[in-house]
C-alpha cells in the first residue's frame, strides 16, 4: 500500500552538461490534496506528469516541489548567434508573408499528423487542401499569379 499522507523535506541533486540541478520537496499533512510547482523557464512541460505522479503516490497532503538550476564554475554561458537569429527573423518574415489560413492549416496538420499513421496525416494533408479552395486568399492568390504581382493575403 502506497503512502496516503505524509509531512517530510526531501532533497535531490546533481549535476549535467555543466548545470546544477536540485529538487526540493517539501510535504505538510492535510486533509486535502495539493501539489505546488517552482519550475524553471521552459520547464513548463515536467509539471503535468510530476502531477501525475504525485497524485499517484498520495491522496492528501500539500506537496511543494521546487528545481532550481546554476551554471557549474566554468561553465559556458548562452550566446547570441547573430547569423543564426538572423536567419531565423527572415525565415519568420517569409512564413508572415504568406497566407495566414494555410499556415494555419499546416501548424494543425503537423501537429495531429506527427504521430498518427500514414494515412491519417494524408488524409489531414486532403482535407486542408479542399479548405484552401474556398477561401479569398486563394483566390487572391490565384489572381496575383496571373497579373504577376505580389498577392495581398488577408486571412479570409
Amino acid at each position: 500500500m502506497g503512502l496516503v499522507s505524509m509531512t517530510g523535506f526531501a532533497d535531490a541533486q546533481g549535476a549535467a552538461a555543466g548545470v546544477r540541478w536540485r529538487w526540493e520537496a517539501k510535504s505538510v499533512n492535510g486533509r486535502s490534496f495539493d501539489v505546488r510547482l517552482r519550475l524553471p523557464m521552459g520547464f513548463e512541460s515536467i509539471e503535468p506528469p510530476a502531477r501525475i505522479l504525485a497524485a499517484d503516490r498520495f491522496r492528501r497532503g500539500n506537496i511543494q516541489a521546487t528545481l532550481t538550476f546554476e551554471p557549474v564554475d566554468g561553465a559556458r554561458a548562452l550566446k547570441l548567434d547573430p547569423a543564426a537569429l538572423a536567419a531565423a527573423v527572415k525565415i519568420a518574415k517569409e512564413i508572415a508573408a504568406l497566407p495566414p489560413i494555410g499556415i494555419m492549416q499546416i501548424k494543425e496538420i503537423v501537429n495531429a499528423g506527427l504521430n498518427a499513421p500514414l494515412d491519417t496525416a494524408l488524409m489531414l494533408e486532403r482535407k486542408a487542401l479542399l479548405l484552401q479552395f474556398a477561401t479569398q486568399d486563394q483566390k487572391e492568390g490565384m489572381r496575383a499569379f496571373l497579373e504577376k504581382r505580389k498577392p495581398t493575403f488577408e486571412g479570409k
